[in-house]
């Protein structure tokens, strides 16, 4: 979600077609990463079509035995599951099956357009179809950093069927957050340019920004969620994170401020209790790791 000051100094270049195209451009057409990275020994590499014809590409990690629930684990705009590897191993030790699929437009997945949730909502619910095929009956937990979260509670809004989720630093509302980048990274009045370019955006990818809301969306979930955000981040401000609990009346949600969390540090701002929430959260919802 990051826009540099560079990209700032685009905007203010006008309403020039070009202008308008390149930063529209930026926006849905993220930086691949990860592309190529050769899987680890212990993962294991798996390729689902899509109705439309895209490919998700994804690693798993499965535990010793029988699985006690399942995890897809969603990355960051403009991020891959090859930075994904370490969740899916903690997961695994935990008696989860866990698997991080490469989002489309990112990674080695197809898609020509990242659409912030938009359109990758409904490509979790076929996820977890697919394994919920294979593990009858197995509970299906969503953990999303970022773009992974915003994209995690949008897609728990359609699809009751997931039991819970992991939800960290992310935007409540997908225009709105544009604005505040606009804001944060520069004094003049333009904070309008924010909004705007994410419309034009949406025009090039055929989305509506507008109905990427993650803050909506959680009016409408009612299952177990630890949402966290840092106090520092320094990408998307607390204020977003604060705004979508402000959403949930939920008794199973719980939200956890990181006092001096990063949006690329939040673990390192309280390693402890970081730790100590995710393992109490998955003890509740899953049952204790096993021994």
């Amino acid at each position: 979600m990051k826009i540099t000051g560079a990209t700032v100094l685009v905007f203010g270049l006008g309403s020039c077609s070009l202008t308008k195209r390149l930063v529209a451009e930026a926006i849905v057409h993220p930086q691949r990463k990860g592309v190529g990275a050769p899987v680890p020994e212990d993962l294991t590499a798996r390729t689902f079509k899509l109705p439309d014809g895209v490919e998700l590409r994804t690693w798993e990690a499965r535990p010793a035995g029988p699985p006690k629930a399942a995890v897809l684990v969603l990355h960051g705009i403009s991020d891959s599951k090859a930075t994904q590897v370490e969740t899916l191993r903690f997961l695994a030790r935990r008696g989860i099956m866990a698997m991080a699929p490469d989002m489309r437009a990112h990674g080695d997945s197809g898609g020509q357009f990242a659409t912030y949730g938009y359109v990758e909502k409904n490509d979790l619910s076929l996820l977890r179809k697919v394994v919920e095929k294979e593990f009858s009956k197995l509970q299906v937990g969503l953990w999303g950093t970022s773009y992974g979260g915003a994209i995690a509670l949008q897609a728990m809004s359609i699809d009751d069927q997931f039991d819970f989720a992991i939800i960290e630093s992310t935007f409540a509302d997908l225009r709105d957050v544009a604005r505040a980048q606009v804001v944060s990274h520069t004094t003049l009045p333009v904070s309008w340019l924010g909004p705007y370019m994410m419309n034009e955006a949406g025009k090039l990818a055929s989305f509506d920004p507008g109905q990427v809301s993650p803050e909506h969306s959680m009016e409408k979930i009612k299952v177990p969620i630890l949402h966290m955000h840092g106090v520092n981040d320094e990408i998307i401000p607390i204020d977003q994170g604060r705004r979508i609990a402000s959403h949930s009346h939920d008794p199973n949600y719980r939200f956890v401020e990181i006092p001096k969390g990063t949006h690329f540090g939040l673990k390192a701002g309280d390693p402890k209790k970081y730790d100590e929430e995710v393992k109490a959260f998955l003890d509740k919802v899953v049952g204790p790791a096993p021994e």
